[in-house]
């Protein structure tokens, strides 16, 4: 009696388990080997990552007691993919999916799922539709005269238009049919842009300033499911390699307007903002750039609903970049001159000074400093006597700089130890990353902030300092 009391308890107490998960997931599999099922979320930056691994079984099921949020998940088998999932509300969710070796996938209860599978089916049908006419103008290019080839090319454009025409009111169809769903969303954000002006293709800056100013025109801001999404990583990811081929101004008001479009809700806001600036705000990095990172904390500064401590982490960012900009006149301190002599910056008397503060045994400065040494523009400047090079040492170890003097430093420039600290201390740059150079007028202004080693003969021509 015990025994069996005991064995309803058990049984019991499964089902309320059971009961009490939030999130139920039921995989019916035929054909496939694996040793593990990988329930994956997108970690918003490059790659999946494990949520849920359990044991693999042909009826496997996978379970949480809380809610998954809603979003974007894929399903593997080891590291072959079974089914990629969407959930587009927070509620609870029970789910059962039949999948085989050939890749087949039935979804028994989310009509959600049920339309994904279908309409990229469709999809894939559209794009190889488009591919064979690529392929037939590609093979025609082989053997056929060009006045022929000409037409072929205008039907078979012609014919992809209407495939394109096709595909378009497929997708007004299915978001028609899943209204308010994260698959209707994906679908609008997969739309393609119209085609830029035939002469943009003539000018790769044109054409990739096009690409950035209009990468996330049917992109839903206001569906924050979107950002658990890979495609929203991988345009974010073209748009900033596009931002490269414009000017930094452009570039900077074309982020200024992209993170303006996403002020839709601080989550989506702090997805494209912290993307962003892990890509233009890291120093040291090749996106490195001034001028649209401090765009980016501007917009981030006038943003209402930005959290209290990332408009703290803001402003500090801010205040350092908006220190000795071009036209404003950099602060003096008290140097320690490789004669040993003490003055200061502001005695150093020349029309044009080229100031480059450095570790010696810095890997980055010694490449400069090689570079710089070779620079033709750069000597004929120093060798006229209206330039002169000054290097900085700014940090307390005086035997490191004195073997520099020794060993590695250029007899054409003048050499300088902040000997009292002052640069650091007053926190009178923004050293984060050396080496770090600018361009000054004999007054002392900042003709160039961040001059890089490969501006430098432009700015020399510019001011006439080599012809």
């Amino acid at each position: 009696m015990k025994k069996a009391f005991f064995i309803l308890s058990l049984l019991v107490c499964s089902s309320v388990f059971l009961q009490a998960q939030n999130f139920v997931l039921n995989i019916n599999s035929t054909g496939i080997k694996a040793d593990s099922i990988h329930f994956q979320v997108f970690d918003k930056k490059r790659d999946f990552k494990d949520s849920i691994v359990i044991p693999f079984s042909e009826k496997a099921v996978v379970k949480q007691k809380g809610i998954m949020p809603a979003g974007y998940y894929r399903v593997m088998a080891d590291s072959n993919m079974l089914f990629e999932l969407l959930i587009s509300e927070n509620k609870k969710q029970n789910l059962t999916v039949t999948t085989d070796a050939d890749a087949n996938v039935v979804f028994a209860n989310s009509e959600e799922n049920a339309n994904c599978l279908a309409y990229n089916r469709q999809s894939e049908i559209y794009a190889g539709q488009r591919a064979a006419l690529q392929k037939q103008f590609t093979d025609a290019q082989q053997t056929m005269p060009q006045y022929m080839l000409q037409t072929l090319a205008q039907n078979l454009m012609a014919q992809d238009a209407e495939i394109q025409r096709e595909d378009s009111i497929y997708k007004e169809k299915v978001m028609a049919e899943n209204p308010g769903t994260l698959l209707a969303s994906i679908i609008r954000f997969s739309f393609e842009l119209p085609q830029p002006p035939q002469h943009y293709y003539q000018n790769r800056g044109m054409l990739m300033h096009y690409y950035a100013e209009h990468a996330f025109d049917y992109f839903a801001f206001e569906d924050a499911r979107m950002i658990t999404t890979p495609m929203a990583v991988y345009r974010l990811r073209e748009f900033c390699g596009n931002l490269l081929y414009m000017q930094p101004t452009e570039g900077a008001r074309l982020t200024d307007v992209l993170l303006t479009k996403a002020q839709t809700s601080p989550e989506t806001y702090l997805f494209f903002f912290n993307w962003l600036e892990k890509t233009f705000g890291t120093i040291g990095t090749s996106y490195w750039n001034e001028e649209i990172y401090r765009t980016m904390l501007r917009n981030a500064l006038d943003y209402k609903d930005l959290t209290s401590s990332k408009h703290n982490a803001c402003q500090r960012e801010y205040d350092l970049l908006n220190r000795n900009l071009e036209g404003t006149q950099i602060p003096d301190f008290h140097i320690l001159w490789s004669d040993d002599t003490k003055t200061s910056l502001y005695d150093v008397e020349s029309e044009y000074t080229l100031l480059y503060f450095q570790n010696p045994d810095c890997p980055t400065c010694t490449e400069v400093r090689g570079r710089l040494a070779v620079n033709e523009d750069l000597n004929k400047a120093i060798a006229s006597g209206r330039l002169k090079v000054v290097t900085i040492y700014f940090e307390d170890d005086e035997a490191l700089w004195r073997r520099y003097l020794a060993e590695k430093a250029n007899p054409n420039y003048l050499h300088g130890w902040d000997y009292l600290n002052e640069i650091n201390s007053k926190n009178l740059f923004d050293l984060r990353a050396i080496p770090y150079m600018f361009l000054l007028d004999k007054d002392k202004k900042v003709l160039k902030k961040d001059i890089l080693e490969n501006e430098i003969s432009d700015y020399l021509h510019h001011y006439q300092l080599v012809e």
